[in-house]
């Protein structure tokens, strides 16, 4: 047996076993329990999003939530007429305030620093977040709301992307179901990988334990999964995933041009890089096999087709499409047939996995301002 084929077989083994974990996670569905109607703040941080704002404040005021509710806009020094247009809602709906985010940001990331100034400013027992440019279901805080009990400190939720009309935005709606498998997998193993500002529920009482964004203050981005790893590791709080469909969150398509999906995917793909622990050993050992399988690959290409590679890569994208298959039928059963694009998507997985990790860990990618 060639190196590089037990090599690939040591690797697979890992990355084998650790969707087998996700898997395993993606069915210990969390039940609803919480009968009380709590206060309830949500923070929508929205930096010039004169075309978005709108529907998303609409959609918050439609909710079927029957406890207090506050809908808090924080305009994140804006320079269109974003601000306007939530006042427009404002004047018509007193549940709805809308905040203006201090010129100078507290934190390297503004949006931490808006969503902290919305916290501050609003006095619901509960937090929930989410975007400028998504629209949550009706039943969203109520679906939230039920998922917290006594040990319940955090809720994570899934957000779907609108269907772009281009191929590569396709591969990332698949994309996005992929990072969400892994979201509620590790959620439900109690060893949280991701999650998404999207879609974010914790008490106040939570976050005033952690110090808010003080301890991750530093970091670019990171107000979802740094945050949720900082919980972890500073606290004893339950954290749960709601994979319900009455939770799942519609936002804006994934990018169209090429420059703006690489510089997303190189924000995203920089986070990996600052865990640790657990965290980081899997991740050194899921990068190396996908090292592994990018040498394999020149081997086909060079010498023909080999049983062990061809094994290894078949395995492999039966157990990727076995995830984001149950996946979207906890989320959206009818993105099932999203995983038509995952033999492109297994490919574009090997540079991105390769370079997106390195050069986003290094910093070398440009922060919307």
């Amino acid at each position: 047996m060639h190196w590089a084929q037990a090599a690939l077989l040591a690797t697979g083994s890992l990355y084998a076993a650790a969707v087998a974990w996700l898997l395993v996670g993606l069915r210990r569905r969390p039940r609803r329990c919480h009968r009380q109607l709590p206060p309830v703040s949500i923070i929508v941080p929205a930096r010039n999003e004169a075309g978005t704002i709108q529907a998303c404040v609409e959609a918050l005021r439609a909710q079927d939530y029957r406890g207090r509710l506050e809908i808090v806009v924080v305009d994140d020094r804006s320079t269109d007429t974003t601000a306007q247009r939530v006042r427009d809602h404002v004047a018509a709906d007193n549940r709805v305030r809308l905040l203006h985010a201090p010129d100078l940001p507290r934190f390297r990331c503004p949006k931490k620093s808006a969503l902290a100034w919305g916290i501050e400013h609003s006095d619901g027992e509960l937090i929930l977040c989410t975007d400028a440019d998504c629209r949550p279901p009706a039943t969203w805080v109520r679906s939230m709301v039920e998922h917290f009990d006594l040990h319940v400190g955090l809720v994570a939720g899934h957000a779907r992307p609108d269907r772009g009309c281009r191929f590569r935005q396709w591969l990332l709606g698949l994309d996005n179901l992929a990072v969400g498998a892994l979201a509620a997998g590790s959620f439900g193993m109690r060893r949280p990988l991701s999650a998404t500002g999207r879609n974010l529920a914790y008490r106040r009482r939570l976050y005033e334990e952690v110090g808010g964004f003080g301890a991750i203050g530093h970091l670019m981005g990171g107000d979802d999964v740094y945050f949720v790893r900082l919980v972890a590791r500073l606290t004893a709080w339950t954290m749960v995933f709601n994979a319900r469909q009455e939770a799942v969150v519609a936002c804006s398509a994934p990018p169209e041009r090429w420059k703006d999906i690489v510089q997303q995917k190189l924000r995203h793909a920089g986070k990996a890089g600052h865990y640790g622990g657990g965290a980081l050993l899997l991740g050194a050992g899921i990068y190396l096999f996908h090292v592994v399988l990018a040498v394999s690959l020149v081997r086909l290409v060079q010498g023909g087709v080999d049983g062990i590679t061809a094994g290894v890569w078949i395995a492999k994208m039966m157990l990727d499409g076995a995830l984001t298959g149950s996946m979207a039928g906890m989320t959206q059963p009818g993105d099932r047939r999203l995983l038509l694009g995952l033999p492109v998507l297994e490919l574009a997985y090997l540079p991105y996995t390769l370079l997106f990790t390195l050069i986003g860990r290094l910093g070398w990618y440009r922060w919307k301002t």
